[in-house]
């Protein structure tokens, strides 16, 4: 089987933990674990590979070098694998500081990009790092938006560029290999043949017995399940839960007039091109945010 590496690249809270918690149980052909997702755990920004398979400490380097030597880290792992590796993104696809691509179009084997109603992301977000609606729906709009870049302290994250939500998105409907568009909203409302697609695009099994296996191991309410009873590795210390509502429309409850009214002025072009309506209203239209 060709090595390289798959990107399961998205825009945080957008349904990257669901995508990788089907393609763990489709993997594995077991009950998925999401404290134990072995076929798809890398993460792009994550710090302890990076010094590992660099040798080096990356907490000596600045965000700018840490950057620039991210490219030759990919390039090791997918030199080094003896079959295909799933890695999770949360980087838009851009250049770093030295011009060459973040992601080494050599080292890849094309990507799965993961999106979700900006409306539905600035809630979901804001629950996420217990900020507010309108200070999550500024920081999408952001050109400057990091992930992992805390000044006072070493986070065991490496600084991920983000840029606008807009941005973000268009980076990687660009990049220069294959790239499969999913939509969260097409997850939820056709998950067997939203998956199937994106199964067979990864060269995976695709028929109907494995996908609607791996479909049950994952609904919304198993995964919400298991962190109830075990936790979630992945939730931040600020959150009441990880997987909190799993929801498409639960934005029009949540956002006042002009929250929308923002995000569609910031995004509407990529929200049309994407299929999303930016003129739908949020239901609770006099709600307002803390």
């Amino acid at each position: 089987m060709e090595a390289g590496i798959w990107w399961l690249a998205s825009y945080p809270k957008s349904g990257n933990t669901w995508l990788r918690a089907f393609l763990s149980a489709l993997l594995s052909g077991r009950p998925v674990d999401i404290n134990d997702m072995p076929f798809v755990g890398m993460s792009a920004d994550a710090r302890v590979p990076f010094d590992e398979t660099l040798g080096i400490d990356s907490a000596d380097l600045s965000p700018k070098q840490v950057t620039n030597l991210r490219p030759r880290a990919y390039e090791v792992w997918a030199t080094d694998a003896t079959r295909p590796v799933h890695c999770k993104a949360h980087d838009a696809y851009h250049l770093t500081p030295a011009g060459e691509p973040l992601f080494p179009t050599a080292a890849t084997r094309g990507a799965v990009y993961v999106v979700r109603d900006p409306r539905a992301v600035a809630v979901s977000f804001a629950h996420y790092v217990a900020q507010s609606i309108d200070e999550t729906i500024a920081w999408m709009d952001h050109p400057a938006a990091m992930l992992g870049y805390l000044p006072q302290r070493l986070s065991q994250r490496l600084p991920a560029r983000l840029l606008r939500w807009s941005a973000h998105v268009e980076s990687w409907l660009a990049a220069p290999f294959p790239v499969h568009l999913v939509r969260y909203e097409d997850m939820s409302a056709d998950p067997h043949a939203t998956f199937t697609e994106l199964a067979a695009f990864l060269g995976l099994p695709s028929d109907n017995e494995t996908i609607a296996s791996a479909v049950a191991a994952t609904t919304f309410s198993r995964l919400q399940a298991q962190e109830r009873e075990a936790g979630f590795v992945e939730k931040p210390n600020s959150a009441r839960a990880f997987f909190r509502e799993g929801k498409t429309d639960g934005w029009r409850r949540s956002l006042t007039a002009k929250n929308a009214e923002r995000i569609a002025a910031s995004h509407g072009a990529v929200m049309r091109r994407l299929g999303y309506d930016e003129t739908l209203a949020p239901i609770n239209v006099e709600r307002e945010n803390a």
